[in-house]
Parts: structure tokens; C-alpha cells; sequence
């Protein structure tokens, strides 16, 4: 009598290793679509932030009749600091430890401090003592706090673990502020002045606009082609290539290390809530674009030590390249370009209250004269 067995067939090695194989491909195709419906969605969020921040500067203008001013510096006359070629709100006295211990800064509330009441932040508002320096103990509180609002969620360093600390370069504690992602366009003019110094006879069309001949003794204002300066508040009548044509709003990304002060909503300097220098003016200059890596890198104050604590490689690597100095003075806040961390661009809020996606390869004359509100001549904008 023989005897039936029933015998349970298993995958031999050779099947498991295919069946395998077949899964880690099934993976490898998933995630990417899984990643870019993810980035999609948070680029998506990142315009949405930009278009309320701009609606506030809309509603703020409908208030006051102007666009807030880019900063307020408060103080002396003049900036001794920049040895008679440097404009008032460009050096950071915090940050290269000139203030308090010598004496008080001088930079007041920025552009996006003076939007809260417009991005219902009325509370935070009420916080901020603006008759006093951002830097003072009294506005701690206000400086350090994150807005969800002023955040593009495709920033992977916006977070609280990454806040700048403005006197960590000359070894000064307690001077603590969040990251944003949203600038105002300062404009993006030459490394020159459009009136003459007591010193420099010469100017330039276009250049800066500064207010005294002698920028050391006299100067109180700062403005360039944008929609904003130090001092200074533009009207929308004031816009002379039309609201549709021109950029109020844009990226840029936060700092990547405590040292870097890009991307810091309440400090009125370019790199942290501003954008200036950044686009093509002539042959002679560096032609930068959103995000360019290139030829421009960032002038920012402390970059030297940035470089020293992350890697210039490294900086590259992240593209977010700064300009160092071997005279640590000759590191100011005066260039910074628009930055993002989505593929290929960049979002652009234009006055006319819409929001655009800017590419990295747009036309570098189209760039610039999308900054520039005295531009009077039609063009093709690359929407």
C-alpha cells in the first residue's frame, strides 16, 4: 500500500531573488512620482503663502496711501562705519559686535514687520516697540517668532532648529530671529550712485539713490530701482512699467547655518527679507538670476565665518554661495538674488497681485527689468 504525501512547494531562492528585484523596482519608479507630488504640493503651499503676503501689501497700501519702506534706520546722520563710500543700511552693527556695547543700532522695523497687522498677526504687532532698534531686548520676543505664513514649505532650513543668531559672529549671545522665505525687491541696480559724493564726482544713471553728498556725515535714505528702501516709501503712481510687469515680491531661501542671516523676516537687510543687486545692468557687470550660481554670489555680512563653519564646497553644493573677504569690513549686506528650492525657478509676486513662476534660464534683460519700476519700455514677460 503506498502512501500519498502531500508536499508544500516553497519559492526557491532564485524566485525570491526576482520577486525581490521586481518590488525594489516597483520602488525605485514610485518614489520620484511619490517625492514630486509631494514637492508639487508644497510648492503649491509656497505660492499660496506668497500671494497672502502680497495681498497684505496690497491692503497696506490701500491704507496708507504707499508701499511700506524696505527698512527704518534711525540714528546719526550718515554712516561712519562705511569710510565715506557706503550708504546708511548696509552694515550690520549687531552683527560685527559695533552694538549695543559701543553704541545702539540703528535699524529699526523692516518692510514685513510693519505688514503684521495686514497677515493678522496684530498681536505679534503690539509686541514690537518700534521706536526702539529690532536688536533691543524688548523686541526679542517678537524677532524669534516663526510665522507659518512667511515660510515656503519646500525650505528644508526654515525650521526652528536652524534660527539666525545675529551676533553669533562676534561671539554675541541673545539675538535670536526666525526664518522667512519672502523678500521685497530693492532693485537691481549697480555698485555706484546716481548722485554726486563730496569724495566721487562721478555717477552713474543707474545707480543707487542716496540723499547726501557725503555718505559718511550727511545720508539718510537708500533706494534703488525696486519698490522700497531705507527711508524711502514709493507710491504705485510711481511705478512706471506697470504694475503686471513688474516683480514687489519674491523667494529666497533661508540661512543653512546660525551664521547666515538669509532669510530672517524681521531684519531689514538684503539677503534676509530683501533682494537687491541682482540683475543684468551691463555687459561689465555679473549677470545673476533667480537662484545663479555662476557669477554672483550673495554679499553678506559674516560670510567669511559661514564659510569657515560649512565649507565654501559645501555653500556651493547647497547653492547658496556668499562673498568672502579677507578684510572682514569689506563684508556688507548689499547683493542678494532670489532664491528657492524648487526645480528649476523661483515664485515672483508682481504688483497687479499675482503670483508667477519665474524660471532659472529667463532672460537675463527680461530678469532685470522685471525689478525695475522707472523701466517705461514694453517687453515680453516669460510667464
Amino acid at each position: 500500500m503506498s502512501t500519498l504525501r502531500n508536499h508544500r512547494r516553497g519559492f526557491t531562492i532564485v524566485e525570491l531573488l526576482v520577486a525581490i528585484g521586481i518590488i525594489a523596482l516597483l520602488l525605485a519608479l514610485l518614489l520620484p512620482a511619490v517625492q514630486n507630488s509631494r514637492e508639487a504640493a508644497r510648492r503649491l503651499a509656497c505660492n499660496s503663502h506668497l500671494r497672502q503676503v502680497g495681498l497684505a501689501l496690497a491692503n497696506y497700501q490701500s491704507q496708507f496711501q504707499v508701499l511700506p519702506p524696505f527698512s527704518i534706520w534711525s540714528g546719526p546722520k550718515g554712516e561712519p562705519l562705511g569710510v565715506g563710500i557706503l550708504p546708511v543700511g548696509i552694515i550690520d552693527r549687531v552683527a560685527i559686535g559695533v552694538s549695543p556695547q559701543q553704541e545702539p543700532d540703528r535699524l529699526h522695523a523692516n518692510w514685513l514687520m510693519m505688514l503684521l497687522p495686514q497677515l493678522d498677526q496684530a498681536n505679534l504687532y503690539q509686541q514690537f516697540d518700534l521706536n526702539l532698534p529690532t536688536a533691543d531686548p524688548a523686541n526679542a520676543q517678537g524677532r524669534s517668532t516663526e510665522i507659518a505664513v512667511l515660510k515656503c514649505p519646500s525650505d528644508s532650513f526654515n525650521g526652528s532648529n536652524n534660527l539666525y543668531q545675529r551676533g553669533m559672529q562676534s561671539d554675541q549671545l541673545g539675538f535670536t530671529y526666525a526664518r522667512g522665505n519672502y523678500a521685497m525687491n530693492f532693485g537691481t541696480n549697480r555698485a555706484c550712485y546716481n548722485v554726486p559724493r563730496s569724495d566721487d564726482p562721478a555717477t552713474c544713471e543707474d545707480g543707487f539713490t542716496a540723499d547726501g553728498t557725503n555718505l559718511a556725515v550727511d545720508n539718510t535714505t537708500l533706494s534703488g530701482n525696486g519698490i522700497g528702501g531705507v527711508n524711502v516709501s514709493f507710491r504705485l503712481a510711481d511705478m512706471q512699467t506697470g504694475l503686471s510687469n513688474l516683480i514687489g515680491l519674491e523667494e529666497i531661501r533661508a540661512g543653512v547655518h546660525p551664521l547666515d542671516p538669509r532669510g530672517s523676516w524681521a531684519l531689514g537687510y538684503a539677503g534676509a527679507s530683501g533682494t537687491m543687486r541682482h540683475g543684468v545692468v551691463s555687459r561689465n557687470e555679473d549677470d545673476a538670476g533667480p537662484n545663479n550660481q555662476l557669477f554672483s554670489a550673495d554679499d553678506v555680512q559674516g560670510c567669511t565665518k559661514l564659510k569657515q563653519a560649512v565649507g565654501a564646497d559645501r555653500l556651493t553644493q547647497l547653492r547658496m554661495p556668499c562673498f568672502s573677504s579677507s578684510d572682514l569690513r569689506a563684508e556688507v549686506n548689499y547683493e542678494a538674488t532670489s532664491r528657492s528650492m524648487h526645480p528649476g525657478g523661483i515664485h515672483a509676486f508682481t504688483l497687479d497681485g499675482s503670483v508667477h513662476f519665474i524660471s532659472d534660464n529667463v532672460n537675463p534683460d527680461v530678469w532685470y527689468k522685471l525689478h525695475d519700476r522707472k523701466n517705461s519700455v514694453p517687453f515680453e514677460t516669460p510667464f
